[in-house]
C-alpha cells in the first residue's frame, strides 16, 4: 500500500501510532490486503448458485 494512502487511512481511523507501530502495521498491510482480496467474490452474479423457490400455493 502506498505510504500516503496508508497515512490517510490511519488518520481517518483516528489512530496515533509510534514510528515502530506504524512501520509494523504498514509492513503487515500488504498481507492483509492479499488475504482480503481472496475473500472477495470472483466474477459477477452469474457465478452465484441459481436457487429458485416457488411461492407457496403456486403451480410453478
Amino acid at each position: 500500500m502506498p505510504e500516503p494512502l496508508f497515512d490517510a487511512l490511519i488518520a481517518r481511523a483516528g489512530l496515533t501510532l509510534t514510528p515502530d507501530q506504524r512501520a509494523s502495521i504498514h509492513a503487515a498491510s500488504r498481507h492483509l490486503a492479499a488475504a482480503t482480496e481472496k475473500l472477495r467474490p470472483q466474477g459477477g452474479v452469474e457465478v452465484e448458485p441459481a436457487t429458485v423457490f416457488a411461492p407457496k400455493g403456486s403451480d410453478a
